[in-house]
């Protein structure tokens, strides 16, 4: 009777314990599911495309992601749109999301720390989205690292007059901030300072007072249409300064609408597409048989994005994103296609920047 008693008394156990596992079972868990949050449509949609397109690619080559849900919804590159995303994705108990545009990324990031969520920012350089110690990363350097490489040119040239041109929004500000910073600090003359409004589509005016200066360089600070806008229109008012650039005006859409106003640009940039790594060589050859056109430096960072997360999640205990956290501020030199990946303090990371040109209508290095 005693023998009896004990062995119901297990599988009474067994039963409440299975019970308790399926009650607690959910697509969170068994399912692995990350929120992708891009800017689909609205000005940053090119940039978008191109790191959803080195997502998939990663998920296409990638064993480890078959387990992963990949929740795509569009910021529309619209701060207050990638709230109410990153909120439905918070009810749907989403952990990890990855961000794309500096706005949308900055803008959530708090929204995401207080949920404990944690956030992989790609296209995203604006310095305030440096945080220590939390759970936010990315895989875009600050801004200022990616233009020193272009102070350091204008130096090396000796140039004495520069004028300045950026898109008044967080992005653009972070980025013409550092820059006169240190213009002023090389004591190079800032000849003129003009920005403009995201939905703007004439530049003439901004561009008529820079004349009168007669600026030795201009330095750029715009995102694909409105770089190709403003070069164009400088072409119309026979603007002869050297242009110069931020990493962004790379897109497929500027050559076509600067056309040959975009000869000789320099600009920084992230991710060689020259180099003779079978790692990127590999992803280079994947990325045109799939898509039929060379990958940028953002599909990189998709690319990049997912599989470090995917790496990482392997090594904790379902999705937890405290583990999580941990085991990305410790990563070092983790190869990837951008280079060798380390995240600090910040979660910020150290890619090396070299110059690019436009050349006969070629993105080409300088």
């Amino acid at each position: 009777m005693t023998k009896k008693i004990f062995w119901w008394g297990l599988t009474a156990t067994a039963i409440i314990t299975t019970a308790a596992l399926i009650i607690n079972y959910s697509p969170t868990t068994s399912n692995p599911r990350i929120g992708i949050i891009l800017p689909l449509t609205g000005k940053l949609a090119p940039y978008a495309q191109e790191a959803q397109r080195g997502i998939e690619l990663a998920r296409t080559e990638t064993s480890s992601l078959s387990s992963l849900k990949l929740i795509y919804d569009d910021s529309q590159s619209d701060p207050k749109q990638g709230i109410n995303v990153l909120q439905k994705m918070i009810t749907d108990k989403i952990k990890i999301i990855i961000t794309g545009g500096s706005n949308i990324s900055l803008t959530v990031s708090p929204l995401a720390n207080e949920n404990k969520i944690l956030q992989m920012a790609i296209f995203t350089s604006v310095n305030k989205y440096t945080s220590p110690n939390d759970y936010t990363f990315r895989l875009t350097t600050r801004s200022e690292v990616e233009n020193q490489i272009l102070i350091d040119w204008m130096v090396a040239k000796k140039l004495k007059n520069v004028a300045l041109i950026y898109s008044n929004d967080d992005w653009g500000v972070g980025h013409f901030n550092f820059i006169k910073q240190k213009l002023q600090e090389n004591q190079i003359n800032i000849a003129a300072q003009e920005n403009f409004a995201g939905s703007d589509t004439d530049f003439r005016t901004s561009l008529i007072k820079i004349k009168t200066q007669n600026p030795e360089a201009i330095f750029l600070i715009a995102q694909g249409k409105a770089a190709g806008l403003i070069l164009k229109q400088t072409k119309e008012l026979n603007l002869n300064s050297q242009f110069l650039g931020v990493r962004a005006i790379e897109t497929n859409e500027l050559i076509p609408i600067a056309g040959q106003a975009v000869e000789g640009i320099i600009y920084p940039y992230s991710f060689d597409l020259t180099s003779n790594q079978p790692q990127i060589e590999n992803f280079i050859s994947a990325y045109q048989e799939k898509y039929h056109e060379l990958p940028t430096a953002y599909a990189a960072e998709g690319y990049d994005a997912i599989k470090i997360i995917a790496t990482n999640l392997q090594k904790c205990h379902l999705i937890d994103t405290n583990c999580l956290r941990n085991l990305l501020s410790q990563t070092k030199n983790y190869s990837g296609i951008l280079g060798n990946i380390s995240f600090d303090n910040n979660g910020d990371v150290l890619i090396q920047y070299f110059l690019k040109t436009v050349r006969d209508g070629q993105f080409v290095k300088y």
